[in-house]
């Protein structure tokens, strides 16, 4: 029997990352859209993940970016971390975000 290993990193909210040169961001409407020019990935980020991206470009952390945003939405810090790590985990797996 064959057993694949996913290798991913596991993020916690002292990660620091950010968007790769290969990748452009847009803004259109309240919305994000990022494209990785190399593998031709593109991502739409709704107006809550258009937050996260912009506070990340700011802050570089996700724990800095998880303290303004509850600030900001009415979310408990569990959910809003939970949501913030999988779509971290979901950018940088397609390249959208690199560790730094």
């Amino acid at each position: 029997m064959v057993t694949t290993v996913e290798t991913r990193l596991m993020l916690t909210r002292d990660a620091r990352l950010q968007i790769p040169e290969q990748v452009v961001t847009r803004q259109v409407g309240d919305e994000i859209v990022l494209l990785n020019l190399e593998s031709g990935t593109y991502f739409g980020l709704d107006p809550v993940g258009s937050r996260f991206l912009e506070l990340l470009e700011a802050e570089g952390t996700l724990a800095a970016v998880l303290a303004k945003m509850l600030e900001e939405f009415d979310v408990t810090e569990a959910q809003l971390e939970a949501d913030l790590l999988r779509l971290a985990d979901e950018m940088l797996a397609s390249g959208l975000l690199v560790t730094a």
